[in-house]
């Protein structure tokens, strides 16, 4: 993982590197907020869970997932990408998460012509040595911050208010989020489903799922913070079927390292990993 600079943190959640060796490699992609990547090398293949597929392109763009999704990645493989939030893929996109998600989009569909042939060219040159990988983030960030729609402030002011109420702990009441919004309870599910997919009450399950299964992958989690967390789960099969549907993972699958468990990183999730930072040893 790449951290954005503190001027983008608002636009990006994380910058990532993924780079293999040869052959055929098959990882779960978690549900994720949109992303926009670039195949310096090889090819990834996506599974989505209503089975459709899609291949990655030089530029490719993955429009938020609700749900965790199969990846084939044909090596030797070199991919540099972005985590947006959810507020940039609203000034990027103008796409509501809850009806545009799990899928590829086109480039062409979103970017300008120009922006796709400088991502091209950077992506040629990083292919051919002359820039180094890391410098693939400084033009996905050009890309990224020059989104031509503006979301309504209001609105805005009501995401960041979910995002508080996600990081406040593992399991925030929602009435309290109802109290600080100050909005009709049917308002609020329009801007949640809008700009996360769905309505309040399953993002926190979303969030809750990747949590659980960033105590089970990382290292570093207080026992304190490991119990806190658990304990929003009724029993472990609830704990195994979120986590399933969110990480396409179970808790022992996630006790082995694979080149998967890096997007389990806190750091990109944003918000969803905001509390385990605060409880880290």
């Amino acid at each position: 993982m790449i951290p954005p600079p503190a001027d983008e943190t608002g636009l990006i959640n994380t910058f990532y590197l993924i780079e293999t060796g040869g052959g055929s490699i098959a990882e779960t992609v978690p549900a994720y907020s949109a992303q926009i990547f670039l195949m310096v090398r090889g090819q990834v293949t996506f599974t989505y869970a209503d089975g459709s597929t899609a291949q990655s392109s030089t530029v490719t763009i993955n429009a938020p997932q609700l749900r965790s999704a199969d990846s084939v990645l044909e090596g030797p493989v070199l991919q540099v990408g972005a985590s947006l939030t959810h507020i940039a893929w609203q000034k990027l996109a103008n796409l509501p998460a809850d009806e545009v998600h799990d899928q590829l989009i086109p480039a062409s569909s979103i970017l300008t012509p120009e922006q796709i042939a400088s991502l091209e060219a950077a992506t040629i040159a990083c292919r051919e040595g002359r820039i180094a990988p890391e410098e693939l983030c400084r033009h996905l960030s050009a890309v990224i911050a020059s989104g031509r729609f503006a979301p309504r402030a209001d609105h805005v002011a009501v995401v960041e208010s979910v995002l508080r109420w996600l990081a406040s702990g593992f399991d925030p009441v929602l009435a309290d989020l109802h109290a600080e919004v100050g909005i009709s309870p049917r308002q609020l599910q329009r801007i949640c489903r809008r700009f996360f997919g769905a309505a309040p009450a399953q993002v926190l399950k979303r969030f809750r799922a990747h949590r659980a299964a960033m105590v089970l992958s990382q290292p570093g989690i207080s026992a304190k913070l490991f119990d806190e967390l658990m304990a929003t789960y009724f029993d472990q099969a609830h704990l195994i079927r979120d986590m399933r549907r969110y990480t396409g993972r179970t808790p022992s699958q996630l006790r082995r390292q694979t080149l998967g468990n890096g997007m389990l990183d806190p750091a990109a999730h944003g918000d969803a990993g905001a509390v385990l930072h605060s409880g880290e040893d």
